[in-house]
């Protein structure tokens, strides 16, 4: 296997191994190189001075191409654990008419759901104008239609929506590295995060079965990785490491921080320990004075170590692992020990000897060498993520992949909306004529142009490092247009004779019961109400004419209200229809209601009745008579609405004598007798005028 070169990018110190993998002995360590700066130019695990951060990579590069007589172009590093993201996201595309999904759309949809997942990732940071790289995604669900599919490609639908897992890295952090790499002629080909990398060296396969807690102490940060059944499940950060210890020790006795930093050092070496301060006073300290006057900043840095480790965990550890060259701060291990009340033996410092299959360059011995190992192992055994720089329309766009990346990834690294992919249709038209929907698409956009290497590409190629990619947005279709008369039959109007009237007979349009001109565009969601001009029907309805509709008549006869329905019918040139019938150019149509004369009611008066001797006596109607509003009426005479009608049988009232013919006599009358006539009971002459239910007596006395 190719030798790798691994370097860490520590806040105090640059070390750099190249490293090899043997089937027989496991990691060599082929040779080191380890160099510190010269001044504070990292804080907490981020670049802050570029030029003298790449003072010491150069330094450490420059010490291995010596000692291997051989040129370093390519290196795997490490980020800091705390930079890493990871967002869960949803995308969904609809379409108006159900469409297949095709490979094409669906990493488009995937695409767009990383896009959401940088979008939420960046509105829920502190700061809303920090980039990032996405670093991977995977799709963990997808549905078609609402309901849940392993995989879309090839089913139809219309609302196609997908889940997506994205995993991210600040862009500062990866720039800062990438720059101080490209200044000394490096090119990074594999990124870890430090705390995976320490903990693929300091914690064997075999022991990450138990609750074991990983604590990689820099000058910086102390980064957190937990194990539990077999892998690492939580990571972490403390934002404070042997820097403080090293501050805490300069401020009291007035120090350079590269002096304190030696005075800290060699509490792990000597009893009493000789320096000179700012002022250039010569002084000589017992190591016990020292670690009082570091107490209680160590105790604060093991009470955050406990606090973190104790949220991550839910509880206590079985044992803590100590590495980096902070985890030699003095007083860490029995602070941490107390803190967390656990025995001090199950807190303890990883060194390189303690690592198994590990060889070559013995002097790497301190708990520093561990992360810089793990770096290695990492980059041979392909668990980094893969890096390189590919071209973008002319534009270097760097490419971490935790798979092989593809045109798709490149053109969101490089900051190209999704919906650019592929040229969506133009927007359909859908509008209702008559309740029946109808619909007119947009036209179809066109695609984007993809060339690799100035060939035809698709979004699922895969890239190598320097590929050259030509990206052309798609176009958008166009939007549907329409007016009435595109979608509308063509027909011509008819000149017509209606009720005497002569007028054009046209289709009408209405929307919304507005008439409208044929020529008006159709907007999306219309409903349309369309009436043609071909029949007898089509003119009714336009006339607003129902021949089932009734007309009422209410009039009165002798005081009593009577009504009366009357249909309507059509003619159509003089000739009654029945039913529908094409209506042609010329055509005289007259529409009339159903009339009644005062005939077709068959009006008759009532008799009027008298009570003769005790007995009812009808006097028959001697003629007919009505009237209207006074005036006599004849029987052909038309109804009118309102019309008062009075009904005679009788032009005057009877007199007494015209009665006498109904009265039964006696067959035998006595000589002499005398006719005795009362009307109401009182004395009458043959003369007296009779009136509607009058009582008449004769008797012969």
């Amino acid at each position: 296997m190719e030798p790798i070169f691994a370097l860490d990018i520590g806040t105090r110190m640059v070390m750099g191994l190249v490293m090899t993998k043997s089937e027989e002995q496991g990691y060599v360590i082929i040779a080191s190189a380890q160099t510190e700066h010269r001044q504070r130019a990292m804080y907490d695990g981020q670049v802050h001075d570029v030029e003298e951060v790449a003072r010491a990579v150069a330094k450490v590069k420059g010490q291995l191409e010596k000692k291997l007589d051989t040129s370093l172009r390519q290196v795997a590093v490490a980020a800091a654990g705390r930079a890493l993201k990871t967002e869960v996201a949803v995308a969904e595309h609809k379409e108006l008419l159900p469409v297949r999904w095709e490979r094409e759309n669906v990493l488009a949809l995937e695409i767009e759901a990383v896009h959401q997942a940088l979008r939420q990732l960046q509105s829920s940071a502190d700061d809303d104008l920090q980039s990032y790289h996405c670093v991977g995604y995977n799709t963990i669900a997808s549905w078609n239609e609402g309901e849940e599919i392993s995989n879309l490609i090839g089913q139809r639908g219309r609302v196609a929506k997908v889940s997506v897992i994205a995993t991210f890295l600040p862009r500062t952090v990866v720039d800062g590295l990438v720059a101080v790499l490209g200044r000394v002629g490096l090119e990074m080909t594999s990124l870890t995060l430090e705390p995976i990398a320490a903990g693929q060296a300091a914690i064997p396969p075999n022991m990450r079965r138990l609750n074991l807690a990983l604590v990689d102490v820099g000058a910086g940060t102390a980064d957190i990785a937990l194990t539990r059944s077999g892998s690492f499940f939580a990571y972490g950060m403390v934002p404070m490491a042997g820097d403080e210890v090293t501050e805490e020790i300069c401020s009291h006795y007035l120090l350079d921080f590269k002096v304190g930093e030696k005075v800290k050092r060699e509490l792990c070496k000597k009893q009493r320990v000789s320096f000179t301060d700012f002022l250039g006073a010569k002084v000589v300290v017992d190591k016990s004075e020292i670690l009082e006057v570091i107490r209680s900043v160590v105790g604060k840095l093991a009470e955050k170590i406990a606090k973190e480790l104790l949220e991550l965990n839910n509880g206590v550890p079985h044992a803590i692992i100590l590495i980096g060259g902070g985890s030699l701060t003095p007083l860490l291990c029995e602070l941490l020990s107390e803190t967390l009340e656990i025995p001090r033996n199950r807190v303890g410092i990883q060194v390189r000897d303690r690592i198994g299959e590990i060889i070559g360059e013995k002097s790497l011995k301190g708990p520093e060498t561990i992360t810089p190992i793990g770096i290695g192992i990492a980059a041979l055994e392909g668990n980094g993520l893969q890096y390189y720089t590919v071209l973008v329309n002319g534009g270097p766009v760097p490419i971490f992949a935790l798979q092989l990346a593809t045109v798709a990834e490149a053109l969101l690294a490089a900051g190209i909306q999704p919906r650019s992919f592929l040229g969506k249709p133009g927007a359909a038209l859908t509008f209702e004529i008559n309740n029946e929907m109808q619909v007119i698409k947009g036209t179809l956009g066109n695609p984007a142009q993809l060339l690799v290497n100035g060939k035809p590409s698709k979004l699922d190629q895969s890239l190598n490092a320097g590929d050259e990619i030509s990206f052309t947005p798609g176009e958008v279709g166009r939007d549907a247009q329409v007016c009435f008369k595109d979608v509308l039959p063509s027909t011509k109007s008819k000149e017509i004779i209606w009720n005497g009237q002569k007028e054009r007979f046209s289709p009408q349009i209405y929307v919304d019961s507005q008439l409208v001109s044929e020529t008006d565009p159709i907007l999306d969601g219309y409903k349309v109400y369309y009436l043609p001009n071909d029949d007898l029907n089509d003119l009714l309805k336009q006339k607003n004419y129902d021949l089932k509709q009734k007309e009422e008549l209410e009039i009165r006869i002798n005081g009593e209200f009577r009504k009366f329905e009357l249909d309507r019918e059509v003619f159509v040139n003089g000739i009654l229809v029945e039913g529908n019938r094409i209506i042609y150019d010329g055509d005289s149509i007259e529409a009339r209601t159903v009339q009644l004369t005062i005939g077709d009611l068959k009006l008759k008066p009532e008799p009027i009745i008298f009570q003769v001797n005790g007995e009812k006596v009808e006097y028959p109607i001697q003629e007919i008579l009505i009237s209207a509003q006074g005036r006599p009426v004849s029987q052909a005479e038309l109804l009118k609405d309102g019309m008062e009608l009075r009904v005679k049988g009788y032009k005057q009232m009877p007199i007494l004598s015209d009665l006498l013919p109904y009265v039964k006599f006696p067959d035998a009358v006595r000589s002499g007798a005398s006719l005795s006539l009362m009307v109401n009971g009182q004395p009458a002459e043959f003369t007296t005028v009779l009136h509607p239910g009058d009582r008449l007596t004769a008797n012969w006395n």
